[in-house]
C-alpha cells in the first residue's frame, strides 16, 4: 500500500479519527432523512427524488420545506420537530462545512486545528467534538419529523425529543444558530 504523504494523521488519535468519521456519517444521515421528508411532502417517488431533491444542498431542502409549510401547514408536533432541526443545523452546518473543506495545521497556541482558509475560519479538535450533542439532538429531531409526517410506519412508540442541549461555549463564539421560525 502506498503511504500517505500527509502529517495530519500524527495529530489525531485513532479514537479521534473514528469520532470524525462517526460525526460525518451522522451528518449525512440527517441530510438524507430531511431529503426523504421533502420527497414525501412533494409526493415524489424515489427515482424522481434522486433527480429533484437529493442534488439540493441541505439549506435549499430546509427552505423548500418551510415554503411549502406556509401553503400546507405542518401538524404542530411536526412543526416543532422541524424548528428543532433548523436550530441544530445552524451549529452542525458550521462545523461540518469547515471539516468538509479543511486542511489541518499545527497552531503554536492551540495545537492541531482544522483550518478553512477560504473563509479564514478554524476550529480546534475540542470545538469540533463539542458539536456531537447538538448533532445527536438534531438527528433525533430529524427522525421525529420523518415519522410525524406520517409516511413511515413505526414499530415502536415515538419517545419525546430529548431536552435541547446546551451549546458549548466554544461553539457559541464560533457561530450563532439561526432563531427558530415556526412554519405558518
Amino acid at each position: 500500500m502506498i503511504e500517505s504523504p500527509f502529517h495530519y494523521e500524527e495529530w489525531l488519535t485513532p479514537a479521534e479519527l473514528q469520532k470524525l468519521a462517526t460525526l460525518s456519517l451522522r451528518w449525512s444521515h440527517i441530510e438524507h432523512i430531511i431529503g426523504n421528508c421533502l420527497r414525501v411532502i412533494l409526493r415524489l417517488d424515489e427515482k424522481e427524488a434522486v433527480v429533484v431533491v437529493f442534488p439540493m444542498p441541505i439549506e435549499r431542502r430546509i427552505d423548500m420545506i418551510r415554503d411549502i409549510s406556509k401553503i400546507n401547514p405542518l401538524p404542530d408536533d411536526a412543526a416543532h420537530a422541524f424548528d428543532e432541526i433548523h436550530w441544530g443545523l445552524g451549529y452542525v452546518r458550521f462545523v461540518r462545512n469547515i471539516l468538509a473543506h479543511t486542511v489541518m495545521s499545527e497552531d503554536l497556541e492551540q495545537g492541531a486545528i482544522f483550518n478553512l482558509r477560504s473563509k479564514n475560519r478554524s476550529l480546534t479538535k475540542e470545538q469540533v467534538f463539542a458539536v456531537e450533542e447538538v448533532t445527536n439532538y438534531t438527528a433525533h429531531a430529524a427522525l421525529h419529523f420523518r415519522f410525524l409526517l406520517g409516511f413511515k410506519e413505526l414499530s415502536y412508540e415515538l419517545e419525546p425529543l430529548p431536552d435541547r442541549p446546551v451549546i458549548p461555549h466554544l461553539l457559541q463564539s464560533a457561530r450563532q444558530a439561526p432563531k427558530a421560525q415556526k412554519p405558518a
